[in-house]
């Protein structure tokens, strides 16, 4: 199961190059992520850079604009009741 959690994006130097990651999850000594819009991130590195951002871009980005116009429609729509 999935844990959900906000944090606050704090600079780091020039550029962040800081990823904190939440206690509770198990963790290695590396994480490789992809990232655009979204951040996909594994926090054990079992899963190469390359992998992840295709897997981003070829499955994750084209679900999620949809489903979120959609989630926006309907919010819209219940606050006009």
């Amino acid at each position: 199961m999935g844990i959900k959690a906000k944090r606050r994006n704090l600079k780091h130097g020039r550029y962040s190059r800081a990823l904190v990651l939440p206690a509770n999850i198990k963790k290695g000594v590396e994480s490789t992520l992809a990232a655009d819009r979204l951040i996909l991130v594994d926090p054990r590195a079992e899963i190469s850079e390359d992998a992840l951002l295709e897997f981003l871009e070829a499955v994750i980005e084209p679900a999620f604009w949809p489903w979120l116009k959609a989630r926006q429609a309907q919010e819209a729509s219940s606050y006009a009741k």
